[in-house]
């Protein structure tokens, strides 16, 4: 389970890049009191905590995915495919050159905007924590791909902290923003998202690297099948079998 909450956290440390150049504006918007720094610092943790709540929700729910289809040998696949899915997403705006394509929203993110515009007009002292609820739900390459870790966890609470150590992972940008985004150049922010594509891709292949059960330690752990016999309560043995990641490679 480790493996997969550092890599959580992981992809939500390469996100800060791509949260300054992105999402930095919507964070700038929020109606956060301005009085002082500390009024800041409470707006801010309000909002973000309300993303990683609204992150650990969806990993709750990705996990109960992973359950049904967790059999020996699928974890491994589903690792490969989502390190290429992630290593394709940092490359979309080129590839868009090659093959145009266009992700469907079916109006989720209209009606999801409307949302976000009835509660800053709102007067509820939870305003910025509902706020942060539903900016979590707005679609973003990265949260899928966040996702796509947690969903290799194979349980509801592994995927759930999965992606709470995402959330967290995003943190230091959506902090930062809030206090320094009028600091930010437009060309500084320009040459983060240049470097985003080439840190995803690391992140990717390592993801790539772990499902291939190649026996390195800590980057591509053997995972095998273990079987053992067990005593039921009326006497009869059965074969209980379960999915062992050896981490350390320990005998």
């Amino acid at each position: 389970m480790g493996t997969f909450i550092l890599a959580g956290f992981i992809i939500g440390l390469t996100s800060n890049f791509h949260c300054i150049g992105m999402c930095g504006p919507i964070a700038m918007a929020i109606p956060v009191n301005r009085k002082n720094n500390l009024t800041i610092l409470s707006g801010a943790l309000q909002y973000n905590f309300g993303r990683i709540i609204t992150y650990s929700l969806l990993g709750a729910l990705v996990g109960i995915i992973g359950l049904s289809i967790q059999t020996f040998g699928i974890l491994q696949w589903l690792s490969i495919i989502a390190g290429i899915g992630l290593i394709i997403f940092a490359w979309k705006k080129y590839l868009y050159r090659i093959i145009p394509f266009k992700i469907p929203t079916f109006g989720f993110q209209t009606q999801l905007n409307k949302g976000l515009g009835k509660i800053i007009r709102s007067h509820s002292p939870f305003k910025l924590l509902l706020l942060g609820i539903l900016n979590g739900l707005l679609p973003c390459g990265m949260v899928f791909v966040a996702l796509s870790n947690a969903i290799l966890t194979g349980d509801i609470l592994s995927s759930s902290i999965a992606m709470l150590a995402f959330g967290v992972g995003t943190l230091p940008a959506m902090m930062a923003v809030v206090f320094m985004m009028n600091k930010i150049s437009p060309v500084a922010r320009k040459r983060m998202n240049k470097a985003v594509p080439y840190l995803l891709t690391v992140v990717g292949l390592l993801i790539i690297l772990r499902g291939m059960n190649l026996g390195i330690p800590f980057i591509s752990p053997t995972v095998k099948m273990v079987e053992k016999k067990i005593e039921t309560v009326d006497g009869e043995k059965e074969v209980e079998s379960s999915v062992q990641m050896d981490c350390c490679h320990q005998k």
